[in-house]
This record gives C-alpha cells, sequence and structure tokens, in this order.
C-alpha cells in the first residue's frame, strides 16, 4: 500500500467516525436544537413583515430565539429561513459544518495536523453543541483562517475581519490588531468591507444599529448566568461579590487587550494574529463554550512549532462533552492559550536572536 493510499484512508476513516460522532451529537440533541437558527428566522420574519429586528423588552441572555446581532447578518439568514424551520435548520447546520471543514483545509500548517485538529475538533463539545444550537462561530472560525492563511495579505485579512464584525461584533477586534501594526491597508479594506456591507444592508432596509445598541447594553450584566465561562462570572458563581467578580472581568478583559496591542508591536503576524483571534472571544462578559472552537486555530500553530502540550486543549474540551470537565476549564484554556502563544513567539524569536548573534 502507498503512501497516497495510507493518506486516503487514513483522511476516509477520520471523516467516518467525525460523522458518525457529529450525527449521534445532533440525534441527541432536544430543546437546544436549532436554539440560534431560530433567532435567525424570527428576524427574518419580522424583516420581511416590517417590524423592528430586536426585542427591546429582552433583558437576559442565554435565552433560545434571541437575535443579538448585526442588522446586515439578515442577509445571511434569509435564504436558510426561507426553507421553513426543519428544511432550513438542517441546511444551515450543514453549512456550518462545511464552515468548519474548510477552515481547517485551509489553515497554513502541514496536512497532519489540519487533519488531527478536524477530528479533535469534530469531536469537541464546542463543536457539536454550536452546530445543535446553530451558533455562528464555525463562520467566524471560517473567516479567522482565511485571514490567517493570507496574512501575506493584509487586505484579505482586513477584510475577512470586516465580513467577521458584520456577522458578529468581536472580530472588530482584528482591525484594532491591524491598527497597532500600522498596517493601514488590512484596516482600510476592513473599514470599507463594514461600510460596504452596511450600506448595501440599508439599501434592503435593513438598519435599526441603535437597537441593537439597546440590546447589547440591556446583556451586560451577566454574571449570574450560570453558562457563562467568563473569568468574572466564574468569580461569581464561587461566592465572590458581583462588584469584586467584574472587577475581575475587567481585569482580565484589559488584559487580553493589552496582549493584543503588545503582540501587534512585538510579536511575528501569525502569533498576533492568533492572539487577537483569541482576545475577540474573550474580551467580553459574556463568554459561551462553544466560542472555544476557536482555540484550535492557535492550537495548530503551536502543534506546528512542535508545542505537543497544546493537544491537551481540544481533548479537555472533548472531555467536556462527557461530563468530566467542569464549566471552569473554559476560562483556564482560554487564557492558558492566549498567553501561550505569544510567550512561545517570543522564546522562539529569542532563540534565533542568540544563534544569530552565536554565528556572528
Amino acid at each position: 500500500m502507498t503512501s497516497t493510499h495510507v493518506r486516503a484512508l487514513s483522511i476516509g476513516l477520520v471523516a467516518v467516525v467525525a460523522a458518525v460522532y457529529i450525527g449521534y451529537g445532533l440525534m441527541t440533541a432536544r430543546e437546544t436544537l436549532g436554539c440560534d437558527f431560530a433567532a435567525y428566522q424570527i428576524a427574518s420574519d419580522r424583516y420581511l413583515h416590517g417590524q423592528p429586528l430586536y426585542d427591546l423588552s429582552v433583558t437576559k441572555t442565554g435565552e433560545c430565539a434571541q437575535f443579538q446581532y448585526p442588522p446586515p447578518f439578515v442577509l445571511l439568514a434569509l435564504p436558510f429561513a426561507a426553507l421553513g424551520t426543519t428544511a432550513g435548520n438542517a441546511a444551515w447546520i450543514a453549512f456550518l459544518i462545511g464552515c468548519f471543514v474548510i477552515g481547517c483545509w485551509v489553515m497554513p500548517v502541514s496536512g497532519g495536523t489540519r487533519l488531527a485538529v478536524f477530528l479533535a475538533g469534530s469531536l469537541s463539545w464546542p463543536f457539536i453543541f454550536g452546530v445543535r444550537i446553530g451558533t455562528v462561530v464555525p463562520i467566524l472560525y471560517l473567516l479567522f483562517a482565511i485571514g490567517w492563511r493570507f496574512l501575506d495579505r493584509p487586505a484579505v485579512t482586513g477584510i475577512v475581519a470586516g465580513i467577521g464584525t458584520m456577522v458578529k461584533l468581536q472580530p472588530a477586534l482584528i482591525l484594532g490588531w491591524l491598527a497597532v501594526r500600522r498596517s493601514w491597508i488590512g484596516l482600510g479594506a476592513g473599514l470599507a468591507t463594514i461600510g460596504l456591507i452596511a450600506l448595501v444592508a440599508a439599501a434592503f432596509g435593513l438598519t435599526g444599529w441603535a437597537d441593537l445598541v439597546t440590546v447589547l447594553r440591556n446583556f451586560s450584566n451577566a454574571l449570574d448566568i450560570p453558562a457563562n465561562a467568563s473569568l468574572g462570572a466564574i468569580a461569581y458563581q464561587h461566592g465572590m461579590g458581583a462588584q469584586q467578580a467584574s472587577a475581575v472581568q475587567a481585569v482580565a478583559t484589559i488584559v487580553a487587550l493589552a496582549l493584543v496591542v503588545a503582540t501587534g508591536l512585538r510579536s511575528s503576524a501569525p502569533a498576533g494574529y492568533l492572539t487577537a483571534v483569541v482576545a475577540s472571544q474573550v474580551a467580553s462578559p459574556i463568554v459561551w463554550s462553544h466560542y472555544a472552537l476557536i482555540l484550535l486555530l492557535p492550537v495548530a500553530w503551536l502543534i506546528e512549532q512542535r508545542q505537543w502540550w497544546a493537544a491537551a486543549i481540544p481533548f479537555a474540551l472533548t472531555w467536556v462533552l462527557l461530563a468530566v470537565m467542569p464549566i471552569e476549564i473554559y476560562p483556564l484554556v482560554f487564557y492558558v492559550t492566549l498567553i501561550g502563544v505569544p510567550v512561545v513567539d517570543w522564546r522562539q524569536r529569542t532563540r534565533a536572536e542568540r544563534q544569530v548573534l552565536a554565528a556572528a
């Protein structure tokens, strides 16, 4: 058997295992199946009937059918919503799975790392649960992977960051990272993309940005939501007072943003970019478990740098599915990755500089 046959057999085996596991995860879903898709469908229906996109009476997040996305997102949701609840949700799930598969494929890493990351991700709780509810995180995963692959073309990175911002606001942090690096072409491309999408959406009557701000402001206090995996929420759940827990969250956010600035100034482009990607998910008072799917991108980079300890991150997230790991694993793996990427990059750059000096 040739190496080509072995590779094809390995890919086929991984695909079968992933398909069986994903199928099982979807079949065992109950009330959470299509939880977020219901929000897209409701928003699409409101748009078609000339009603406001956002329910301003909602003051607590974490429930199904709550639309909390930028107005232009409805343009993406409309074709799926038009298929009806069952068919539309099935098509949306297939779309999300496709985004994840392509995201793994376009990562600028070796084939073996791609395959390993794809298998680990397919068996992880963030992916299974995210696909169940219809979260947009696999879309962001694909966009972030494209931005990483084309870091040598700042305009592409800026464009995908702009598209991501119109899907969910967090990727706007990538534009901040581009600004820190003085990548004006990338920043300009990102801002132009946001402006163009907003204008197209406005031409279709999709506005309501002020209502979105009101909705997000209503959700600003999320410490008491059990599923919230932010550091502040975890501290609150363990008995810390609301004021102190809010301070913990503020410090955690400042640390994340400071790392984005520091890596933008001092780190290599891939390390800085991936640090910003992780920070975009944790620099928020609300962190859901399915956000951790994004960690597969820096994990792939770390494995390529022969940092084998990074393989424990998707392994831990897989064990969460079996109810072995507590929710506290999420802030731990987020911040280990957030700090680990720039530290590894700094050590490698320092070692390379020493070797250059020794050779001289």
